[in-house]
């Protein structure tokens, strides 16, 4: 039954040209290791599935490491078990079977977004939740929010495990043949109707921890008390053009908040920028001021340099003037100007002259 109803499905799945073994064998370690840690968490006390790596845990394990390998995008996800379990457990004859009814499952119907790693299928799925119990039940939905009790709090595993987590396996395959019969809607038109069904008990409880104990517990207790003989009440919900225009909304709100999150990036990128411009405009006013007080710094050390090579060349040619008269003889580039005032003035009976010259040559190079 579940192989026809899959094959009525008109939506396209994902296809692998692998055989089933090497998808198995194509499994990262990380996902063997996760896939290991979770086996023995599901269905803990289902026959099948009770024997620590017996026939049951095994086939879980292979199926779920091989879908691993054939959707990359959605590799490996905690609660994604419990489904895989509950088609398994009627192949357990032909794993490669029971593994191709439950991809089939996962890309047809509207269930592998649930579990890719960003999460954007639950997120959709929990949005859509929270509008229909605020359209179809208000007062719950304010009773709720008042005290903080959002879905993303109560029915994400509801979503995940299709109430395998919580409810018998055995009404948990019920409501998977509801699956296969209505898509994911079905999940809605379960949680919708035993919230309608409890609305006076939910109205009075009044806090935070009472009313999280009740969604999580009481709730799936009531489903397993009504799910079978209200099913024909549950089934004749009418969700399709409510679940579709609320994707929309979604889908709008999502772009909008995108949108208004890249327009903010990109104000704060701006505003940052700016700062940085500003503060690299400092450093180059800065920098500019270190620059001209450093060229000026050079001017004068210039003009210094300038004066004593000056200065140098005085004394050098009063020291060949001083050697000259010493010795008698005219120096090489000296035959006029201040030679010549000197040799005029010393005259050899006026030895003072000499002296006091000799003595202001000597006190110069001192200073």
């Amino acid at each position: 039954w579940y192989q026809r109803r899959v094959r009525e499905c008109k939506e396209e799945p994902l296809s692998s040209s692998l055989p089933y073994s090497d998808l198995v064998e194509g499994a990262s370690p990380s996902i063997r290791d996760a896939v290991l840690l979770d086996i023995g968490r599901t269905f803990p006390t289902h026959a099948y599935y009770r024997e620590d790596l017996g026939p049951g845990q095994t086939s879980l394990r292979n199926v779920l490491l091989a879908y691993s390998t054939f959707d990359s995008a959605v590799g490996y996800c905690q609660g994604i078990g419990f489904l895989a379990g509950l088609i398994i457990s009627y192949f357990k004859e032909d794993e490669e079977e029971g593994f191709n009814l439950f991809k089939d499952l996962l890309t047809r119907y509207g269930l592998r977004e649930v579990y890719k790693p960003h999460m954007s299928g639950l997120k959709l799925r929990l949005y859509q939740l929270s509008r229909l119990v605020h359209d179809r039940h208000f007062s719950i939905h304010e009773h709720l929010n008042t005290h903080e009790v959002t879905p993303s709090l109560y029915a994400v595993s509801w979503i995940m495990t299709a109430f395998a987590a919580q409810l018998p396996f055995t009404i948990s395959v019920r409501i998977m043949d509801f699956i296969f019969l209505q898509g994911i809607d079905a999940l809605f038109k379960v949680i919708l109707y035993t919230l309608d069904a409890s609305e006076a008990e939910i109205l009075s409880l009044k806090n935070f921890e009472v009313l999280m104990n009740y969604m999580k517990e009481t709730i799936p207790q009531k489903i397993l008390a009504s799910f079978e003989y209200r099913l024909d009440d549950i089934f004749s919900i009418d969700l399709t053009l409510e679940l579709r225009e609320l994707e929309i909304e979604y889908q709008v709100l999502h772009e909008d908040l995108e949108s208004a999150n890249k327009a903010e990036l990109l104000e704060t990128k701006y505003n940052l920028l700016k700062l940085q411009n500003k503060c690299h405009s400092n450093q180059i006013t800065q920098l500019n001021r270190e620059l001209e007080r450093s060229r000026s710094e050079k001017r004068a050390l210039t003009a210094q340099i300038e004066g004593l090579v000056e200065e140098v060349e005085v004394l050098r040619k009063r020291n060949a003037m001083l050697r000259s008269v010493l010795t008698g003889e005219t120096p090489e580039d000296e035959t006029d100007g201040e030679y010549d005032v000197i040799s005029r003035e010393s005259d050899p009976m006026s030895v003072h002259n000499l002296e006091a010259l000799i003595a202001d040559q000597f006190h110069g190079v001192g200073d």
